[in-house]
């Protein structure tokens, strides 16, 4: 009913799970909430998927990942559930000097946000990974904090548990129009006008910002993950989480095959088929033993990305100051989500959030 007009103090839009952490952690602490979610809010995101703490380069993303994973071995939305699923192991390859000298000098800084670091030799690596190439380890660090999570029980605790606290869950809305100056959100369903509005829409909180004249650094890339054919007879595979930071490959053993990734951002067409090429071509220089093995496509979808693979979490200034963004996570939404929520809430209430955001600035 497009006459309909709702007030409250913060309107989130978005109905993943970092959009559903910030209601909850909002509502929880009596601050009035409504969420805009689409109808197909949550549809096709599989049940399990994995979460790395230690992210190479990025200490601050590893920081928020510990706390985060602090959170999800008490869920309390779930009535304290255990969410983890089985722990599978974080391996980083350094593959030449370079790269091994980078991943030593922060790792101090790595193990102080709460990092586990186990240094490894190439022989420890190859111990952890055998189908390693032995000449292309130049170190590596093994991450005992890497674990399969319940994504479904995660989503459903957290819309449950924002509603135990009053918060208006709201589906099938679509944003017609969002008026910063005001806080006036317009759907096709009605209009809402709130004291702060979250940008939690992923992909589509950029284009949201963009029509209320705010630019910011993240877009939607396509996200490909390949299977190898069976590489073994009879068995399953024990190879732990596998990461080359230099090229992006990552591999997992799953059953009798690999689960293959590559990680790369660009804002140019057409480059799925380039990365399909490069993710065969990484993955024989690094496992000698796959070279030529058949890869398939298991998943194919999107992720909102930001150039220094980083999110956007933060109050923006000025003209736009009602305007608080979370989005722009590549990939590493589930790890940070929780943190998030209880970032953006003591924003929203101007309180320190204990973390530094200078590294998520929504400019950069």
């Amino acid at each position: 009913m497009p006459s309909r007009h709702h007030s409250t103090d913060l309107l989130v839009i978005g109905g993943g799970v970092t959009a559903l952490s910030i209601a909850y952690h909002c509502a929880k602490a009596g601050i009035d909430v409504v969420l805009l979610a689409p109808d197909d809010a949550g549809a096709g995101a599989p049940s399990a998927r994995p979460v790395r703490t230690y992210q190479p380069g990025k200490v601050h993303n590893s920081e928020l990942t510990v706390r985060s994973l602090a959170d999800y071995r008490a869920f309390a939305p779930a009535g304290g559930a255990d969410l983890v699923l089985s722990g599978v192991g974080w391996l980083v390859v350094a593959s030449d000097r370079e790269e091994a000298a980078e991943l030593e000098h922060e790792s101090a800084a790595q193990r102080a946000v709460g990092v586990e670091l186990e240094p490894l030799t190439p022989e420890g690596a190859r111990a952890r990974n055998p189908w390693l190439d032995p000449a292309g380890a130049e170190s590596a660090f093994w991450c005992p904090q890497s674990y399969l999570l319940d994504v479904d029980t995660v989503l459903r605790g957290y819309a449950a548990g924002a509603r135990e606290h009053g918060a208006r869950l709201l589906t099938g809305h679509t944003v017609t129009g969002l008026d910063a100056g005001s806080g006036r959100v317009t759907t096709d369903r009605g209009a809402f006008t709130a004291q702060a509005v979250v940008l939690a829409a992923e992909s589509g909180s950029g284009e949201l910002a963009a029509s209320a004249g705010l630019e910011l650094p993240l877009w939607a890339q396509t996200a490909e993950l390949f299977g190898t054919d069976p590489v073994r007879a009879d068995g399953e595979l024990d190879v732990p989480f596998t990461v080359h930071p230099a090229s992006g490959l990552k591999t997992l053993g799953a059953g009798r095959s690999f689960l293959v990734g590559l990680e790369r951002v660009s804002r140019q067409e057409g480059m799925r088929e380039v990365w399909s090429r490069e993710a065969a071509a990484e993955l024989a220089a690094r496992y000698p033993r796959l070279g030529g093995v058949g890869l398939r496509s298991v998943w194919t979808g999107t992720v909102d990305v930001t150039p220094a693979r980083t999110a956007c979490i933060g109050r923006a200034g000025g003209a736009h100051e009602r305007i608080l963004v979370a989005a722009g996570y590549t990939g590493q939404d589930l790890g940070q989500a929780p943190a998030t929520g209880r970032i953006v809430r003591d924003l929203y209430l101007g309180r320190s959030p204990g973390v530094d955001l200078t590294p998520f600035a929504l400019t950069r």
